[in-house]
């Protein structure tokens, strides 16, 4: 009898785990070091800058009226908080600073045509 109900738990973990929906892998951290991941994304066109050690602000360069700044990304240290990401950020003379006040090792800003 134990078999019996020791077998009929396994096949409904087994038929629950079946049903379970399948969740995305997280994509890889490196990944998201690159303008063409955010690219991917549909972020616009993405430029990526390098900071000298010591960097602790980042200013998005002012933008022609037709362009909004659709994605800031800026990276400072390592780990699950690495990576600050802001929406839609101000350009021209707005100042971001990385969240853990840790050094910014590079940014990726990206553009697109401004929506009407």
């Amino acid at each position: 009898m134990q078999k019996l109900l020791a077998a009929s738990a396994v096949a409904a973990l087994a038929l629950l785990g079946a049903a379970a929906p399948a969740h995305a892998a997280q994509p890889e951290a490196a990944a998201q070091n690159s303008t063409a991941y955010w690219e991917a994304l549909g972020y616009g066109e993405c430029i990526k800058q390098e900071w000298p050690d010591g960097a602790q602000i980042v200013a998005l360069p002012g933008l022609d009226w037709t362009m909004q700044a659709t994605l800031l990304v800026m990276k400072a240290g390592s780990g699950p908080s690495s990576l600050d990401i802001v929406h839609y950020p101000y350009d021209d003379g707005y100042y971001y600073s990385h969240s853990t006040g840790k050094d910014i090792s590079f940014s990726i800003y990206c553009v697109a045509p401004r929506s009407s």
